[in-house]
């Protein structure tokens, strides 16, 4: 067995990646955005101690499941302190699009700062990526950075939506183009790709100057 290991839960609302993640002894998530009943059943099933959520970002189709985690499994959350604004309007995190009372988280921890090397002190790497939203996050352990809705394969998130910068993005492709080309990028939505990939495929990558 690897020093990670990492299960894809698909979530049905609008296609959402979420990851569970096994490393250095802790079990976390990520973005888990619908599905709790799912999530909770297949932790449950494994007998699994889950010790925290992590989010790369807070619209409303990757925190969907977030309360009812948090309330079940007794854990903290954490999201970066540029998205404190997005969990708590259900306007901005887009949730009244498809719930009439829309969704606000109130019980967070907040990540602050652009970089931060061993978060927890467990050894993962956070990188603020602003663009599809300003707190949008890179998580990197070892050799796998999961991505969010910031990078995709072959793809970018959109810079349309409440906190979204073209700008912003541009200047976020441009550090994840330095990235090391062998990381395997695990995002938000869709299929695996490597930043190799990314670079030889990515038409946003491949247009920044």
């Amino acid at each position: 067995m690897g020093l990670v290991e990492i299960q894809k839960i698909e979530l049905s609302f609008l296609n959402v990646n979420c990851y569970l993640v096994h490393y250095k002894n802790n079990f976390f998530l990520i973005d888990p955005g619908s599905g709790f009943n799912k999530i909770k059943n297949y932790i449950l099933e494994k007998n699994i101690k889950l010790d925290f959520i992590l989010n790369t970002h807070g619209h409303f189709d990757h925190i969907g499941a977030v309360n009812d985690l948090i309330k079940e499994f007794k854990i903290p959350f954490y999201i970066h302190e540029k998205e404190q604004e997005i969990i708590r309007d259900p306007r901005k995190n887009l949730s009244l699009e498809f719930s009439p009372n829309g969704l606000s988280l109130s019980t967070y921890n907040l990540i602050k700062g652009d970089y931060i090397d061993n978060f927890l002190n467990k050894g993962i790497q956070i990188m603020n990526m602003p663009g599809h939203t300003p707190g949008s996050i890179l998580i990197k352990v070892e050799n796998y950075v999961f991505t969010g809705d910031v990078l995709f394969k072959y793809s970018i998130g959109r810079t349309d939506l409440p906190g979204g910068s073209d700008e912003e993005m541009k200047n976020s492709l441009k550090k994840i183009k330095n990235l090391d080309k062998k990381l395997i990028i695990l995002p938000g939505h869709g299929p695996e790709s490597t930043i190799e990939e990314e670079l030889k495929n990515n038409y946003y990558l491949q247009i920044l100057n």
